[in-house]
């Protein structure tokens, strides 16, 4: 055993499903880093996670805060890469109150990203759940790839925005077409009437219609917003 000093994959079979499984470099406190080696590790992480289609975050739930670049670097694959996201909290075993009070206030900026991603306790040492970590991925990685059906992502959409309409400098935001282009990840075209009136805020309310009308646990959302030609 030993820290992982770039990334390393092999393959794994689940259920006839070969699945490529890439080890990282942690990203670690300041005064656990060695010189030069901690830059080059992030850079290693960084590129494995832009070729991956899910992370799964492993962090250590006995200590009582969290290395803040490892929650960072993870939903920045979530939420600018769209990668599907998994949290792993290791060492159930060990963890006390006082470690999960810790680890409450560390997810505390993280809390609405967090209610989008699956989380399972386990402990490496004793096995604990982790017969369950990749059922996880399958699970994950079939919502990742769902398909809908562009009927009801019309109706919904345009229905949610009649009970609730948003606007621009009291200018109503339109919505004439829904359609999905794409899977893993999810990726929504909207036909509107202005597309720089969809702004992130706009888009995390049709992002919410989503995931309230669907299990979306662990997959991101993409949306691709076209102006209508009239």
């Amino acid at each position: 055993a030993g820290t992982t000093r770039e990334a390393f994959s092999a393959p794994i079979t689940f259920y006839k499903e070969v699945i490529e499984l890439t080890d990282n470099p942690g990203v670690r406190r300041k005064r656990a880093v060695e010189g030069d080696l901690e830059p080059l590790m992030v850079k290693s992480s960084f590129y494995a996670l832009k070729k991956t289609d899910i992370i799964l975050l492993l962090i250590d739930g006995a200590s009582d805060t969290l290395v803040d670049q490892e929650l960072k670097l993870a939903f920045y694959g979530f939420t600018e890469h769209y990668k599907a996201f998994i949290l792993l909290v290791n060492k159930q075993d060990l963890m006390t109150d006082y470690s999960k009070q810790g680890l409450d206030r560390s997810f505390e900026e993280y809390e609405h990203l967090l209610r989008k991603v699956p989380t399972l306790s386990i402990s490496c040492k004793t096995g604990k759940n982790v017969g369950r970590i990749l059922p996880l991925v399958a699970k994950v990685w079939k919502k990742h790839s769902t398909e809908f059906e562009n009927a009801k992502l019309n109706k919904l959409f345009i229905s949610q925005l009649a009970k609730k309409p948003l606007f621009h400098k009291q200018e109503h935001l339109r919505i004439y077409e829904v359609r999905q282009v794409r899977t893993a990840p999810i990726t929504i075209e909207l036909i509107v009437n202005e597309p720089e009136w969809f702004e992130s805020s706009q888009l995390g309310f049709f992002e919410n219609i989503l995931r309230a009308e669907y299990d979306l646990i662990g997959a991101p959302v993409k949306f691709l917003v076209r102006r209508h030609k009239k």
